[in-house]
């Protein structure tokens, strides 16, 4: 078998993000939230750590037991959605309706009692869903909430100019800078997927970009647009503000940001405003509309718009009843998305694709603005290339002119510590791009080893659930490793190859699991698969996450153990292996 393991980890990855970006925007087509938390607080240690990433499913009242860890919308922040990760400690009756009694683990008092402002009991419509168990411990995943709140922090700073009367730091600015950002994807997915042919990552690099075999014009758009896809459409997903909304016909609506009140047949309500300022240097186009069973009863005003640098926006919703509708509550959010790269597309487009479908417009938008933004960079970048040859063609002969001089000033350049750390650095760099190319080895053995590295920590994995999943996976690689090099392995690809197995049949375990929950929901199709999808993003970007510590662990054992070995008998020098 043959592999490449910096282009398998590039591949892994970037399936990750794509099933994420499709889970993200099926959850928008069907309503619901984005099923993955990050959790922010330390109410629920030693379960869950702050800064674990939660994945949770949708789910009924009647699935939640006593001892499940469930995602419930907090009712004393109306006007804002705040998601909390606590545990059912009672499930109870309240005004004939079940409903349940939560408290985080490290807490002294329940959600719903103690010194706090109080929640009230978590009803179906507060409940959004629950955590996937093993016994009594949520399955989370540890060590990849910090990289995703800063993420999920950057995104939402890059990519949301707007916002509900409230000014902005200027970190969103960043985001006009895309020819850069796109040079960069450019050279991450050279060094990713371009050939090797036995060269250099520089030769390659300048090769690819600069030189007389340079990438095709076609494949160079097709990198940038795949750059602006993801970063556009990601950034579309969470650059929008929300507000929850209520109607009642012939009844009390309940509390929420904006309420039409209790509202007869026939009835207009007086319009509601929206404050929106926009911060920013450029102006932004967005969009508003409406979700839940409320939304065919609402009137805007504006629902395409335009906002200039610093200007303030009224937008006024109405409320219009008719004849014929149903006595009862109604509810829902009110979504405001907003993009300056959506500035590219003329007004009336936007209109029409409004007119299609609201939701829809949010999906599409990204993706002309990424074509349009993908041919304006590939031509800046095609200019620059003219520029940078003509540069190199000289620096080459000014590396020749220069020579003798460097050879008179070597002495002092090995003084300056500044160049030293910098060789050392790229030494490093080259022997880490040397570890990640791959030879031609077996499966058999790091088979064999890899299930006995996970037979090993078995016990461990039923006894502690979720809470140490990467401890226990770096012990299994250790332990794999060293079975590996016992049983015969003297290559280090193979001993390599044995912690991606094991980082494989963790995540096989875990997304069985996850399965098993989701397809219990009783819901409609389209949630449990766009919760399978994102569960499945979730589990191969840890995947791809945990690889290379994975892989550097098992590969300790055989080189502390060979490496002892040399020294008591100087014949195993003799012996083919490069471990």
């Amino acid at each position: 078998m043959r592999l490449n393991l910096k282009k398998f980890i590039g591949n892994v990855l970037f399936a990750s993000v794509l099933l994420l970006m499709v889970g993200r925007f099926l959850s928008i087509i069907a309503g619901t939230p984005f099923p993955m938390s990050v959790v922010a607080s330390h109410s629920m240690e030693p379960a869950l750590l702050k800064g674990d990433v939660l994945p949770w499913v949708p789910c009924n009242m009647e699935e939640v037991h006593e001892g499940d860890v469930v995602v419930y919308k907090s009712a004393s922040s109306w006007g804002k959605e705040v998601f909390i990760a606590h545990r059912v400690v009672s499930v109870i009756s309240s005004n004939g309706k079940t409903a349940l009694i939560t408290k985080g683990d490290s807490n002294n008092y329940t959600d719903q009692s103690g010194p706090h402002i109080p929640e009230p009991p978590v009803n179906s419509e507060m409940l959004k869903g629950k955590a996937i168990m093993l016994g009594k411990q949520p399955l989370k995943l540890p060590f990849a909430g910090y990289p995703w709140l800063i993420i999920q922090g950057a995104f939402t700073e890059l990519s949301k100019p707007m916002s509900w009367g409230k000014p902005q730091s200027d970190a969103h600015y960043i985001i006009f800078a895309p020819a850069a950002i796109s040079l960069s994807i450019l050279v991450a997915g050279i060094v990713i997927w371009a050939p090797e042919n036995g060269k250099s990552l520089k030769d390659k690099l300048r090769e690819q970009i600069f030189g007389p075999e340079r990438i095709s014009p076609k494949r160079i758009f097709s990198y940038i647009l795949l750059f602006y896809l993801i970063f556009l459409m990601i950034a579309s997903s969470f650059s929008y503000d929300r507000l929850s909304s209520s109607m009642g016909i012939e009844k009390a609506p309940p509390k929420s940001a904006i309420s039409f009140g209790n509202m007869s047949y026939g009835e207009q309500s007086f319009p509601k405003s929206v404050n929106i300022v926009n911060p920013s240097l450029f102006s932004v186009r967005g969009v508003v509309f409406a979700s839940g069973n409320i939304s065919s009863f609402l009137e805007y005003k504006n629902k395409v718009f335009t906002l200039k640098s610093g200007e303030k926006f009224s937008g006024n919703i109405t409320a219009y009843i008719p004849s014929g509708a149903e006595p009862g509550i109604y509810t829902g959010n009110i979504y405001i998305y907003s993009s300056p790269y959506w500035m590219l597309m003329p007004s009336p487009f936007v209109s029409f694709l409004y007119s299609w479908s609201p939701r829809g417009t949010v999906i599409l938008l990204p993706i002309f603005s990424a074509l349009i933004m993908a041919a304006i960079t590939s031509i800046v970048l095609f200019a620059i290339s003219f520029v940078v040859e003509r540069y190199l063609l000289e620096k080459r002969y000014l590396s020749w002119a220069m020579l003798p001089v460097h050879v008179k000033l070597h002495p002092f350049y090995s003084k300056i510590p500044s160049l030293n750390a910098r060789k050392k650095f790229v030494d490093m760099l080259r022997w880490m791009n040397g570890e990640l190319h791959w030879i031609d080895f077996g499966i058999k053995r790091p088979l064999i080893s890899s299930i006995m590295g996970f037979a090993a920590v078995a016990p461990l994995l039923y006894m502690y659930g979720s809470r140490n999943f990467v401890y226990l996976l770096l012990l299994a690689s250790f332990i794999g490793g060293a079975v590996a090099y016992a049983i015969g392995c003297r290559w280090r690809a193979e001993i390599m190859f044995s912690a991606l197995l094991t980082n494989a049949i963790f995540s096989l375990i875990f997304a069985g699991i996850a399965f098993s929950h989701i397809f219990r929901t009783n819901h409609s199709l389209l949630v449990p698969f766009s919760s399978s999808i994102t569960i499945t993003g979730i589990i191969l970007f840890i995947f791809a996450i945990m690889a290379v510590p994975a892989c550097l662990f098992s590969w300790l054992p055989g080189y502390a153990i060979h490496s002892l070995r040399e020294k008591l008998d100087y014949r195993i020098l003799l012996k083919r292996c490069d471990i």
